[in-house]
């Protein structure tokens, strides 16, 4: 049976791209659009197809009639973000990628009507701590006549980043479906 996707995304104002992460030493890959609300494609059944690689997420996209960014992908590597979750001692492994996996799992959980950082009054002081002291933000961003930003993290704060990526992760987890070669079903169903 193949599932219906939402037609938001058909919407011509809608930009799509190609993402790539990586979650349990296997990489794969999703749609992501960028329009009015950034968000990821979803099935009918509120779930995220991935593919195993970009022929299969392009054969899909073109038999829809979805046009995707030329835009190479960057890694989102999530392994690195639930080995940090598991087991980091250091407050951040890596700022940048804690990002991307936060903005991430922020557009998959409201794709799917997921519950994701639902208390930004708690957490956004977190992020801007996140995206500010970020490599990105204190290039772009930052004045040249001052320093750069390297935020310092309290244990609370460190606690606070781990719980709610580590939520965000579950929830991302919890909503992929992997897709055949054609496109057309889920695998293995």
């Amino acid at each position: 049976m193949r599932p219906d996707f939402f037609p938001e995304i058909d919407n011509m104002s809608e930009r799509c791209f190609r993402l790539w992460f990586r979650l349990h030493a296997r990489d794969a890959f999703l749609i992501w659009c960028s329009g009015t609300e950034d968000g990821v494609l979803v099935d009918s059944a509120r779930q995220v197809p991935w593919f195993s690689n970009t022929l299969e997420l392009e054969r899909f996209a073109r038999e829809r009639g979805m046009a995707l960014e030329a835009e190479a992908p960057l890694l989102h590597d999530l392994d690195k973000v639930a080995d940090w979750l598991a087991h980091g001692s250091s407050p951040l492994l890596d700022g940048e990628a804690l990002l991307a996996a936060w903005n991430l799992f922020d557009d998959v959980s409201r794709s799917v009507g997921g519950n994701f950082d639902e208390d930004r009054s708690v957490t956004d002081p977190v992020y801007q701590k996140l995206f500010y002291g970020g490599t990105t933000a204190n290039q772009v961003l930052r004045p040249q006549d001052e320093p750069e930003y390297l935020p310092t993290w309290s244990l609370d704060e460190v606690n606070l980043l781990r719980s709610t990526l580590g939520k965000g992760l579950f929830i991302f987890r919890q909503v992929l479906v992997p897709m055949s070669f054609d496109g057309a079903t889920p695998a293995g169903q």
